[in-house]
């Protein structure tokens, strides 16, 4: 298969070591490592406005413009963190730049979400958080009507069927393609060396270098993000509900069996996925 050896792309959740994983390829000194360009989150953004742009092969055209923009030294090797949010035109950068090397990153639902909560101060009545998120361009009023006739009436609900709709998308493009592979948070956690080992060659480094990446694991683990972890760890101290609604948690299943996602355990973990790195 044809692969453009000088660009790669991580595609994650959100929360999920995404961050951590881009400081550890940046450790190794071999690939310079772009964090979430923004351009790409305005090209995700125009696309709730407006849904019809991901029919457009105008949008295909900007996505394509941006990542050779980013990668334009072909000596150099890049790796683009990208933002959580650019999951919704996740087809589309396969779609620009077919040999792209991508990744992606995800992690059991409930650790996840509640990593959120803590992080962005998620603790707000479900009338706040919604009209945040239309206020912010995170849902159009289209898509927003949608998700409350299939249930949706609690900020624990929206983001849980938010995190599948994603793994969904993940899910239709691996069951096409053999280029993409996915990493869960929990198997670097219980093997960080191979499983370093294996995303750097899949992007295109080698893993040789994994034992310099593993240097990053001691530092600040969002380091090269807005949020800081200083930050991550003030909201952590916060009072609060940090648990998920039993509500929220039966329609989180009932909408993973709708997406076709096996969840297993009380944490919500996802198995099964297309192309585990260690399967």
């Amino acid at each position: 298969k044809a692969v453009v050896s000088t660009q790669s792309t991580g595609h994650n959740l959100g929360r999920c070591g995404s961050t951590l994983v881009s400081n550890m390829v940046h450790r190794t000194g071999q690939c310079q490592v772009l964090a979430e360009p923004g351009a790409l989150v305005d090209i995700t953004m125009a696309t709730i406005r407006n849904p019809e742009l991901l029919e457009d092969e105008r949008t295909v055209a900007r996505v394509r413009a941006v990542l050779k923009f980013l990668a334009k030294d072909p000596t150099r090797k890049y790796f683009i963190k990208i933002h959580s949010l650019v999951m919704q035109i996740f087809p589309l950068i396969h779609r620009a730049l077919p040999g792209v090397r991508e990744a992606f990153m995800y992690r059991s639902l409930k650790p996840m979400y509640i990593s959120s909560k803590r992080a962005f101060d998620m603790n707000v009545p479900y009338f706040v958080f919604k009209r945040f998120a239309l206020g912010a361009g995170f849902v159009s009023r289209d898509k927003l009507k949608v998700l409350e006739r299939e249930g949706v009436d609690s900020v624990d609900k929206m983001m849980l069927h938010g995190y599948l709709h994603d793994t969904a998308t993940y899910q239709s493009e691996a069951v096409k393609r053999d280029d993409l592979v996915c990493y869960s948070y929990e198997s670097l956690l219980s093997d960080p060396g191979a499983f370093m080992a294996h995303f750097l060659v899949h992007i295109g480094v080698g893993s040789e270098w994994a034992d310099q990446a593993l240097l990053a694991m001691g530092e600040d683990s969002q380091k090269n993000s807005w949020l800081s972890k200083k930050n991550v760890e003030a909201r952590s101290g916060k009072k609060g509900d940090m648990s998920i609604e039993d509500g929220a948690v039966e329609f989180t299943r009932r909408v993973a069996e709708k997406f076709g996602i096996c969840l297993e355990g009380e944490d919500l973990r996802m198995v099964g996925l297309f192309r585990q790195w260690n399967e």
